[in-house]
């Protein structure tokens, strides 16, 4: 069957996932610049309280990246490296498996008169991160919400370390370059709120086998991820229909009607997803199913 594209013109689904992120260890993500006279050298993010909060970019790059490096561990053409900007902003052809800006800008002139094709083909050509998590000349699917910390975990203090800078040459601590930074205590916890619009059934696979790699532990968040910081675990309500659902266009009505969604509780369903993404991945292609 002919992939058709699926925008945000009109509804396909919407899948919604809410949970608490655990800190394992102290987590360091930095607010930029150092901080006043009063504080830190490398204060971390805040909101206007003064409390920690996991800006929602933060996650759905750490995230994003962690799906690429397991889809180009299964074929490098599976994901680009949507940190080569090299490559990206590079001539038509510069990036394996992917678009690059000069691939578009020959589409754009090829399909000048026919946009509907040129959304076709810039989809069919994309990689799935791309098509999950954006790509500049492709809107993102996914969003991720600024986590704010759940109050009953936060004692209003901050850890405060110290570190040096070494001198590359002589291996030693240069001079005058010790400083300090923040970090958020170990046992904090933070709330969770993603939302995927419009994906199709094969690429809610790929969302929900990212999710699961943070439930298991195995992506870290942060800076000072050598020193250990940076551990996180999620907790998912899978089991609160209320908070984490499903709903696709054929439950569009009953959801209008009575809010009824489908509810993802049961691991068989989320199974179901990850099969069909892996069954697509392994057949080569980009199912519209």
């Amino acid at each position: 069957m002919e992939q058709k594209l699926v925008d945000f013109s009109a509804f396909h689904s919407r899948l919604r996932v809410t949970g608490t992120l655990h800190l394992e260890t102290a987590l360091r993500i930095g607010a930029g610049g150092g901080g006043g006279a009063t504080e830190q050298d490398l204060p971390v993010v805040k909101d206007l309280a003064g409390k920690p909060y996991i800006p929602g970019s933060s996650f759905k790059g750490a995230y994003r990246a962690h799906l690429e490096a397991l889809l180009r561990g299964m074929d490098e053409k599976l994901a680009c490296l949507s940190t080569d900007t090299a490559a990206r902003f590079g001539g038509p052809g510069a990036v394996s498996g992917c678009l690059s800006q000069g691939d578009v800008d020959k589409l754009k002139e090829e399909n000048r008169d026919n946009p509907a094709e040129l959304g076709q083909r810039i989809l069919k050509a994309s990689c799935w991160t791309c098509r999950l998590c954006g790509a500049p000349w492709l809107a993102s699917k996914l969003m991720v919400r600024d986590m704010p910390v759940v109050a009953d975990t936060w004692f209003d203090r901050y850890l405060i370390r110290d570190g040096v800078a070494i001198d590359r040459d002589t291996e030693t601590v240069g001079a005058g370059l010790k400083f300090d930074y923040e970090a958020v205590p170990a046992g904090t916890a933070f709330r969770f709120e993603m939302v995927v619009d419009n994906a199709t059934g094969v690429e809610l696979g790929l969302a929900l086998l990212g999710l699961r790699e943070f439930e298991d532990g195995f992506v870290t968040l942060g800076g000072g991820r050598s020193r250990g910081l940076g551990e996180v675990k999620l907790e998912v309500d899978w089991e609160n229909g209320k908070e984490t659902w499903l709903v696709t266009r054929d439950g569009l009505r009953a959801y209008l009607l009575d809010r009824t969604m489908t509810s993802l509780a049961d691991e068989e369903i989320r199974r179901s997803y990850w099969k069909a993404f892996l069954d697509e991945v392994a057949k080569g292609g980009k199912s519209d199913a």
